[in-house]
């Protein structure tokens, strides 16, 4: 499964690509649910398939409940509420169409608490009740996928002023599409902090986490010296006003509500894993090395990154006591059975990892590897059974599919093995490689479900080019 990779090249991808995308809308200027919610499948094809997609359970699942807790305090959405999370050191999060929410990883690692995040979520839920996109889009006339995409690319544009731990920091960026005139106004803005706000203490959540964020991204500011403060930010109210007018806001509302403190145990664990594998492995050995106050937690940070820095006995020796601290929890025998796995110690990593998935069927990362380990043990019929329960929620990762055919293929179980083959190498772009698969795989069809099922992924890869302009 994707865990990292670079962004600019897809950056620039998506430039090129808003010339070549047909609009949606049929009346220039109309921009309807149903053509939002089109927009959005659209999108998540491009971004699924061309930046590094965090997939791990325990990040966007815990994500996800935010996001779910705060949904149920809006006004009924006519669409789901949807999270992405990409890795980024951007601290930053924006709304796109239908609902989609994408998260930096950035975000989660520089923001001190749970009621932090869920006030920047809250802020971009904002955008999304009041649709703000939409309308920014239908004034603008510019209807269709490439609107979407112009929005998603002048956002990571503005990320990537700095270095891959950038400290462009935004809260509402669509405002990142100048050259497309699609931004929020003031007013937006102003409407998302206030609603957003609103949001959050109905939810149950402290109304000075908003504070709190607007106060860490301003110092960040200070830090940076506002050179890689993406230009986009000046359309926005500035920090220090905006700052002020919710400190007022805040102070109305009744002590009880201001001072509530949110359970930081879920944020903490997600912010763990942010920190050991998604930001450069020495300032996460730093990081966790500082912290180790905090005992089990603080092991496990340093033992995922000092098998990042391939420093094999001192993991281990990490793994261990981290394992002896916390012996049931199974996001700490999934991370001792990745590490085993990539050494080279099979028996362990099985043994872990397959506790892990009994404890947590939905851990996806964990399932992953415990198929690859027993792929390696030669136990193939396990091994397609967890891949393709992977592959049910991760449908376009091209490794996942890569792997689950590779252990078809070992299974004789060649129809299948070339389809998902044709699939891999489709979404890796490489198109001469999916044809040859495709053409083996319908050679093989020899009944109409199969042949249906060649179809289907035509069909599929074909939309895809047509988006890629292919």
């Amino acid at each position: 499964m994707k865990l990292a990779g670079g962004l600019r090249a897809g950056v620039l991808f998506l430039v090129c690509l808003l010339v070549a995308v047909r609009p949606v809308a049929s009346s220039f200027g109309e921009f309807t649910i149903r053509d939002e919610l089109e927009l959005a499948r659209k999108f998540d094809l491009i971004i699924e398939t061309r930046f590094p997609v965090i997939h791990d359970n325990q990040i966007k699942g815990y994500l996800q409940t935010l996001v779910d807790r705060l949904v149920a305090a809006m006004p009924p959405q006519p669409f789901p509420i949807k999270v992405t999370v990409v890795k980024n050191g951007a601290m930053n999060a924006f709304a796109s169409a239908a609902g989609h929410i994408t998260i930096f990883t950035g975000l989660i690692g520089n923001l001190a608490t749970e009621d932090e995040l869920a006030s920047v979520i809250a802020h971009e839920l904002a955008h999304v009740s009041e649709r703000h996109i939409a309308k920014s889009i239908e004034q603008s006339q510019l209807v269709g996928v490439g609107s979407l995409l112009g929005i998603l690319a002048g956002v990571l544009v503005g990320s990537q002023s700095g270095s891959d731990g950038g400290s462009a920091m935004i809260l509402g960026s669509v405002a990142g599409a100048r050259s497309m005139q699609l931004k929020y106004t003031r007013e937006n803005e102003k409407d998302a902090d206030q609603y957003g706000v609103g949001y959050l203490v109905e939810a149950g959540f402290s109304p000075s986490g908003m504070t709190n964020a607007f106060d860490t991204i301003r110092k960040m500011q200070w830090v940076g010296g506002g050179g890689d403060v993406p230009s986009y930010l000046s359309t926005h109210p500035g920090m220090d006003d905006r700052l002020a007018y919710m400190q007022e806001r805040i102070a109305r509302l009744p002590q009880n509500v201001r001072d509530r403190k949110s359970d930081n145990t879920s944020f903490l664990r997600a912010k763990l894993l942010v920190q050991a594998w998604f930001t450069d492995p020495n300032t996460a050995k730093a990081i966790f090395e500082s912290s180790k106050g905090q005992k089990c937690p603080a092991v496990l940070g340093e033992a995922i990154a000092l098998s990042r820095l391939h420093q094999i006995e001192p993991a281990k020796a990490r793994f261990e006591a981290a394992l002896a601290c916390n012996p049931s929890d199974p996001l700490w025998k999934r991370e001792y059975g990745r590490f085993a796995f990539e050494y080279g110690n099979l028996d362990v990593a099985v043994k872990n990892l397959q506790e892990a998935v009994l404890r947590d069927p939905e851990d996806l990362f964990a399932l992953f590897f415990y198929a690859r380990a027993v792929a390696e043990q030669g136990n193939y019929p396990a091994s397609v059974k967890a891949m393709e329960r992977v592959v049910k929620d991760v449908p376009r990762d091209s490794e996942v599919l890569e792997n689950l055919a590779r252990y078809q293929a070992a299974m004789g179980r060649n129809f299948e093995a070339h389809l998902n083959y044709a699939k891999a190498f489709a979404y890796k772009r490489q198109f001469s490689k999916y044809t040859f698969h495709m053409e083996k795989s319908e050679a093989l069809a020899t009944n109409a479900q199969e042949r249906d099922r060649v179809l289907q992924v035509r069909a599929e890869i074909s939309e895809f080019r047509e988006i890629l302009g292919i």
